[in-house]
């Protein structure tokens, strides 16, 4: 059996279909490793790098839970007693801060963490908070009435960043050089915020104090039985006006842009058309007479009528020398009195006609110079 040759395009849809298998198995691998292993601070994490075990925690403390998400951030301290704002992927507008501010001067504990400060660095700026250094890694002591009851004696980060304050702003816990963890009252509330997230994940919940270290920010919310809210709207939980998500977050989106991506290559590679041919446009073959008008109307365009004088008065020269039987090349004053011998009113009007095309004349004089050379060279012709 004879196997036929297989087209290019046929073996270029191949690769690209497992081209795309490949990276779909090596995409969702590094989306479960990076849900394993990355921080997200995300109750939606269960892995180390995510704050699910924490909530488990405070539930487990007998407090109630919620989420923040959907079309605004929006906190309500009639509604939730604390608030953990945790590892911010989004910028904190304008409007956001406005929003923590009313929930804390309304009664509410709001507790933001962060690692670097970068998204946060407005609301810093709001209550003059200065990120200063890079905090020291690894377990330090704390003292102070906030973290008597449940007792803690340590807490232990990994990595973050230090403070520089001044009032009412206090410092809460230290990496024993500068503040690490602050709070300000507001109103009836207070601002809590910590330089380093690793406390509040799974991966740090369990290390030295941190349980204790936690339960001592939110002790009155759970002690009444309240509820803690966990924001996810900075984690990108909420509608996005980016339409091009669709097509860069989601299978059937990518999968339309590889459909796409694989159509115009075949199209390209193809030299298929676009779109139904255009019928070239049928022209019949041009006359003598097109020719001869169009140079025509050139020389009336350009002004040169000398041109066609000329030559009708050469014309009617050589063509009387030749009905005579003369040379074409005989001077016109002997033609003319040849013809006079024979025919005075022939050569008079030769005469005529020859000082008439010497100036310059209308189409329509030019047309009847040309009937009357005819006329006279007639027997020739």
């Amino acid at each position: 059996m004879r196997l036929g040759r297989v087209h290019p395009l046929y073996a270029l849809a191949a690769i690209l279909v497992v081209a795309t298998i490949v990276y779909s198995f090596v995409a969702v691998g590094r989306e479960d490793q990076g849900s394993t292993g990355r921080r997200t601070a995300s109750v939606f994490d269960d892995g180390p790098g995510g704050a699910g075990a924490l909530r488990r925690f405070v539930e487990a403390m007998g407090a109630t839970t919620s989420v923040l998400q959907g079309e605004t951030f929006a906190p309500d301290a009639t509604r939730t007693g604390a608030m953990f704002v945790l590892g911010s992927g989004e910028a904190l507008s304008d409007r956001d801060i406005e929003s923590i501010d009313g929930y804390v001067r309304a009664g509410g504990v709001a507790i933001v963490a962060t690692d670097l400060g970068l998204t946060e660095r407005a609301l810093f700026e709001r209550y003059a908070i200065r990120p200063s250094g890079i905090a020291t890694p690894g377990p330090h002591p704390l003292s102070g009435a906030f973290f008597a009851d449940p007792p803690a004696r340590s807490f232990a980060i990994d990595r973050g960043i230090t403070f520089g304050i001044g009032a009412p702003t206090v410092a809460l816990a230290t990496d024993e050089r500068s503040p690490v963890v602050v709070a300000r009252r507001i109103g009836r509330g207070v601002l809590v915020v910590s330089g380093t997230v690793g406390p509040f994940l799974a991966s740090g919940l369990r290390d030295e104090d941190n349980g204790r270290f936690v339960l001592g920010l939110v002790r009155d919310v759970i002690y009444r039985r309240g509820t803690i809210a966990f924001d996810e709207y900075h984690h990108g939980v909420h509608p996005t006006s980016d339409v091009l998500v669709l097509l860069q977050k989601t299978w059937p989106g990518r999968a339309i842009v590889f459909i796409s991506i694989a159509v115009f290559a075949y199209l390209v590679l193809s030299g298929r058309r676009l779109g139904p041919s255009v019928p070239l446009e049928h022209r019949p073959p041009r006359s003598s007479l097109e020719y001869i008008r169009g140079f025509a109307g050139l020389v009336r365009r350009s002004g040169h009528g000398e041109i066609a004088r000329r030559r009708l008065r050469r014309d009617l020269r050589s063509g009387l020398a030749r009905k005579l039987g003369l040379d074409a090349g005989t001077p016109f004053e002997r033609v003319l009195s040849t013809l006079a011998a024979s025919d005075r009113e022939a050569a008079s009007e030769a005469r005529a006609l020859d000082d008439a095309l010497e100036h310059r004349l209308r189409e329509d004089q030019l047309v009847r110079s040309v009937r009357q050379i005819e006329r006279l060279v007639g027997a020739e012709r």
